[in-house]
């Protein structure tokens, strides 16, 4: 590039500080050694004004927020509740009404059925009918053929009533109900029907007061998940229950479908794979659940053969495992115990075809399968938090919300005792709902503590950027900034070359060594320091450098009257300096700009421009130099005999 050469004199020179004509004067700090995500937010390495502390040594954000005794005394005060809470559960005679009016509970009794057997035709025949079978304790967890026999009596003067048949998981039901005023009504529901009610099978029936009636149950299921309950109640107490159980479960199920989806979504996006992870959890929760309330059957006509909810249990673990050991970083804090977490994997996945070829076992292998990997994130979660991890505060109360559920619900589904409330299972999935909302919670702090790091570290790096830019004595940028300055005007167009060009302008401070030599260091940095005041207020849109000892350059954008004021500017800086207490001090200057119509600008066409503004600024120091020996007067000649 020849560069076209207006170095003007500096008689002949003015300050710029009409900012209306000039582009908005700043530039990211995109420099090669600021890293591409600090681009735009960065502190600009060339302001003037920047002050800051040093880069902190870390770029994370903090992990340790609440101490081990708030954590310890949170574990002992939630142990507490749940203990209470399955203590009462265990000590109670009939189920507790969570969702809906109480149901009347009459006892049952369960028999062993033979294949073939019938059940009584008539309320007469029940006791003759009875003496010829086998009574068992209860049905066993492992799934069989029993009759269930419960005998009742209208407790409300009403002749509309609903017998249901709940609590319990089971393949089919053949139910009958006798009365001594006559009545013989069956109906059949089940899961291999695929016309089980939702939430539970029920029949209507018309119930006259002050007469007996019995329900008999001929039930045959692969397993059962509790212990078999029979509810009577009015039509009116079990429509407001169906209605309350009902929007329950459909309101936890769209809990978890739509964050499942939206936040798997998100980790496919952004390729995070705790997200995704957890996505397919929620996902993998909505389907279990989903086939246990029969939906797919029920609402959409889908036989689902031999695969049921069990089969979605137990592969959760596959991603729950998963989750866990990447949320809580465990390969960091705790390898062995993410070696835990892999083999919880490794026996989910074992466990998966094993019990579609022993169904009658699929569903202890499901609670199991989901009881240890409570048990594993719980205790993890746990562990976390009483060593401070603040990214474990909601992971472990999302816990909380499926344990204390699941301490009611585990020894029902091992038959050790009966059902605590109405309907403990829809209670464990409004738990996996509020688990679930809770788990997003953690995973938006989560990035909440990701984002205050980020920031953290960018604000670092900008204060670290601007010491770093900064001549430390004048407060101007250093050379380093000058060069990232350059470096950023060279990626960029002059979109608008009518409004001025690109001005450089070489300064060399004059007397600086004669400054201290006779009057000390001290009084030469003070001679820095008003240069460089000096040069501070030619105006925010010129930038001014020291780029080492006693040279200075200013980058400014303007036309030929801009160049002419910022002449006159320094000018008057070196008239204040000559008339100073600072002995023989002045500033020699140079400034040349490049040619109005250039567009785009190279390194070497800024070199050429630096070159010729220091070739300008040399013709000014020699004549000044000249000048100077000039006006000394001339020594005396002696006169000779």
């Amino acid at each position: 590039m020849v560069v076209e050469r207006r170095c003007h004199k500096p008689s002949s020179l003015s300050l710029n500080r009409d900012r209306q004509r000039h582009p908005v004067f700043s530039y990211p700090a995109g420099s090669k050694f600021v890293a591409q995500e600090l681009q735009g937010r960065c502190y600009h390495p060339l302001t003037q004004t920047g002050r800051g502390a040093a880069l902190r040594h870390h770029t994370h954000a903090p992990e340790f927020a609440s101490s081990r005794s708030l954590g310890r005394g949170w574990a002992g005060l939630l142990l507490f509740l749940v203990s209470m809470l399955v203590g009462s559960a265990c000590r109670a005679e009939q189920p507790f009404p969570l969702f809906g009016p109480a149901a009347q509970e009459p006892s049952l009794t369960t028999y062993k059925a033979a294949p073939g057997e019938q059940a009584p035709q008539s309320y007469a025949e029940l006791n003759a009918w009875l003496a010829q079978r086998t009574q068992v304790p209860q049905v066993s967890m492992l799934g069989g053929s029993f009759w269930l026999v419960s005998p009742f009596s209208p407790t409300q003067r009403d002749s509309d009533w609903v017998v249901a048949f709940d609590n319990t998981y089971y393949g089919h039901a053949h139910i009958v109900v006798l009365g001594d005023d006559g009545l013989h009504q069956t109906f059949d529901t089940g899961s291999d029907l695929g016309t089980s009610d939702v939430p539970r099978g029920a029949a209507a029936v018309t119930l006259a007061p002050g007469h007996h009636y019995a329900v008999i149950i001929h039930v045959t299921s692969t397993f059962f998940t509790a212990m078999p309950r029979i509810d009577v109640q009015t039509r009116t107490q079990f429509r407001k229950r169906r209605i309350n159980e009902s929007a329950l479960m459909l309101g936890s199920l769209g809990v978890l479908f739509g964050l499942g989806v939206f936040i798997l979504f998100v980790g496919l996006w952004i390729r995070d794979r705790s997200y995704t992870l957890y996505g397919c959890q929620a996902l993998i929760l909505v389907l279990g659940w989903g086939f246990f309330f029969d939906l797919p059957q029920t609402w959409l006509g889908i036989s689902t053969g031999p695969i049921n909810f069990t089969q979605w249990f137990i592969l959760l673990p596959v991603v729950h495992a998963r989750f866990t050991i990447r949320f809580l970083d465990l390969w960091r804090h705790a390898p062995q115990m993410a070696r835990v977490g892999h083999g919880i994997v490794a026996a989910s996945i074992i466990a998966l075809p094993f019990s579609l070829f022993f169904p009658s076992l699929a569903f202890l292998i499901a609670t199991f399968a989901v009881s240890i990997i409570v048990f594993y994130s719980a205790c993890m979660g746990w562990w976390a938090l009483v060593r401070g991890v603040r990214r474990a505060r909601f992971f472990t109360l999302a816990y909380m919300a499926v344990v204390i559920p699941g301490m009611i619900i585990l020894p029902v589904n091992f038959g050790l005792v009966p059902s605590a409330v109405d309907n403990a299972d829809l209670l464990t999935l409004m738990g996996n709902s509020c688990e679930a909302m809770l788990l997003a919670f953690a995973l938006a702090d989560h990035v909440k503590l990701v984002e205050d790091g980020r920031e953290r570290f960018r604000r670092g790096m900008q204060e670290a950027i601007a010491k770093a830019s900064i001549d430390a004595l004048t407060g101007l940028g250093n050379r380093l900034a000058f060069n990232v300055m350059i470096e950023e005007i060279t990626r960029r167009e002059n979109s608008d070359p009518a409004q001025g060009t690109w001005q450089i302008a070489m300064i060399d401070l004059d007397g600086l060594k004669l400054v201290n030599d006779s009057q000390g260091h001290e009084r030469g940095d003070e001679l820095l320091q008003k240069v460089g005041e000096g040069l501070a207020r030619l105006g925010d849109l010129i930038r001014a450098f020291r780029l080492g000892g006693d040279e200075f350059a200013v980058i400014a954008y303007g036309d030929e009257l801009s160049q002419q004021r910022l002449a006159r500017s320094l000018a008057e800086l070196d008239k204040s300096l000559c008339e100073s207490d600072f002995l023989g001090a002045g500033v020699s200057y140079g400034i040349c700009s490049a040619p109005v119509d250039q567009r785009r600008f190279s390194n070497a066409d800024f070199a050429e421009l630096v070159r010729e503004a220091d070739r300008s600024m040399y013709a000014h120091k020699s004549r000044r130099r000249m000048e100077r020996v000039a006006e000394q007067p001339l020594p005396e000649v002696g006169s000779g005999d």
